[in-house]
């Protein structure tokens, strides 16, 4: 039994061992190649420290300008700032139904107003837009300590190398753009993101195994 765990223990310190050494490996050439080597940070296999929010909810749609849904949305908010309340549940729920979040608000408020069960549909229906969920992102940076931190689960699937170079870039960045708390992808950040290496690949691949991915329209 002792020899198996020594075995076992061995041949997951082998696997560290190897998989610092990849991340070194190509940490040092993301930083020649980008940033001519200006980038200072150790890198290590953790789980990133916290979580983020991604949207679950299902896609709300837009009234299109000049449609019969947008005009009937209008005249239904007229409606009720004249108090005229009822006439405007016939237009809202022409609008819930092609699946705008709004009326579908404005319904569950106007049901519940006038004693009708019928708010909690539109309430429930409501709220799935709204979806979210905390998850542990892919990589994080601790300027504190200069450390990027790839999580382990990554060492453990095998993820491509093109995944780990994208990481290891995105990270890096943090470590030359100014950025805080409320605003961590300000607009020159922004400017690197565009130019990471492998990144609609990277992006991709990761966004199906469940981690969170940032958007090039993001600004956050």
């Amino acid at each position: 039994m002792d020899t198996a765990i020594s075995i076992t223990e061995g041949a997951a310190d082998l696997q560290n061992t190897l998989g610092n050494t990849l991340l070194e490996k190509l940490f040092q050439s993301i930083n020649k190649h980008y940033f001519k080597g200006q980038i200072e940070a150790q890198l290590t296999w953790e789980i990133p420290k916290g979580a983020v929010s991604i949207s679950t909810g299902k896609p709300g749609s837009e009234l299109a300008e000049g449609s019969n849904e947008l005009a009937a949305f209008i005249e239904a908010k007229a409606l009720i700032r004249q108090r005229r309340i009822k006439l405007a549940i016939p237009l809202l729920e022409k609008c819930a139904q092609v699946n705008h979040p709004e009326s579908k608000l404005l319904l569950s408020h106007i049901y519940r107003r006038i004693n009708s069960e019928r708010w909690q549909f539109y309430a429930a229906d409501y709220n799935q837009h709204l979806s979210s969920t905390r998850v542990v992102p892919a990589a994080c940076y601790y300027p504190d300590s200069k450390t990027i931190a790839i999580h382990p689960h990554l060492q453990h699937c095998n993820a491509p190398q093109y995944v780990l170079k994208y990481l290891i870039f995105h990270e890096s960045c943090h470590q030359l753009i100014e950025w805080d708390g409320d605003t961590p992808h300000p607009p020159a950040f922004m400017e690197w993101e565009k130019i990471a290496p492998h990144r609609e690949r990277a992006v991709g691949w990761l966004s199906k195994r469940g981690f969170p991915i940032l958007s090039l329209d993001d600004e956050i």
